[in-house]
């Protein structure tokens, strides 16, 4: 689907790929490792070629996020851009997508483990040519490497699982191994400073008009952070127990 002009969200099960259209193609994220099949029939729905895919943006190494990146650069040429604080070192190899020491860091012909080369370790407040100009965002919390793209003349954020969006309303991010809960908070408060219309987050439903003030709410609420131990002890449970009762069970 078009979300505005010469921007796509591209379908998959779990994750949100986006498609930015310009001479040449960029992908934000690259999905599970089965959702390069749906990026290249996207592409081609539109009248292009999945070679024409230039640049792919990763804004987090999360692995539903990065697993199809491998198999994309390796058919279209595509470069890897990823903050530097998700990537990892790999001897004199240079850099790779890495989370937890094993997602996308080994050269074994099996999905999840591919290794797949970041070819330029992006930082905050870089201005990468393409489509008139994406300013990298570093938005640490969710990942020590969390980054958002900021399209300026088209008044687009690309969020990742920095914020979500329902379509009408923006929510946090839930945590992972290596999530840091004030630089977290922190990240949102600076990204409700810029101006953006249009929000598209790596879950949920792109949200179409006044997307910086709706994360202005959201932060202005300032909300509680969930933590591992509310989500295993109290959330997740209460959330079962929901479930049960509006099923009928005992």
């Amino acid at each position: 689907m078009e979300i505005v002009q010469g921007v796509h969200m591209i379908p998959s099960r779990i994750s949100r790929m986006y498609l930015v259209e310009d001479a040449s193609l960029t992908l934000i994220d690259a999905g599970l490792p089965w959702d390069a099949r749906a990026v290249y029939r996207y592409v081609e729905s539109i009248g292009r070629r999945p070679e024409e895919i230039t640049s792919i943006l990763m804004t987090h190494n999360h692995p539903d996020h990065t697993s199809g990146a491998y198999s994309i650069s390796k058919r279209t040429g595509a470069d890897i851009i990823a903050h530097e604080d998700d990537t990892r070192l790999h001897h004199s190899k240079g850099r790779d997508l890495g989370y937890m020491g094993m997602f996308n860091t080994v050269n074994l012909p099996l999905p999840f483990l591919r290794r797949a080369e970041v070819s330029q370790a992006a930082s905050d407040g870089d201005i990468l040519p393409i489509a008139g100009g994406i300013q990298v965002i570093h938005t640490p919390g969710h990942t020590p490497g969390s980054a958002c793209y900021l399209m300026k003349e088209r008044g687009v954020m690309f969020t990742g699982d920095t914020a979500f969006s329902n379509g009408k309303t923006v929510s946090r991010s839930i945590p992972f191994p290596g999530y840091d809960r004030e630089a977290y908070r922190k990240s949102l408060e600076r990204l409700g400073e810029m101006d953006f219309d249009v929000m598209c987050g790596g879950h949920g439903s792109p949200l179409v008009g006044n997307a910086a003030e709706k994360l202005r709410q959201l932060t202005a609420a300032k909300p509680e952070l969930p933590t591992w131990r509310d989500l295993l002890l109290k959330r997740i449970p209460s959330r079962i127990s929901k479930a049960k009762s509006f099923s009928g069970e005992d």
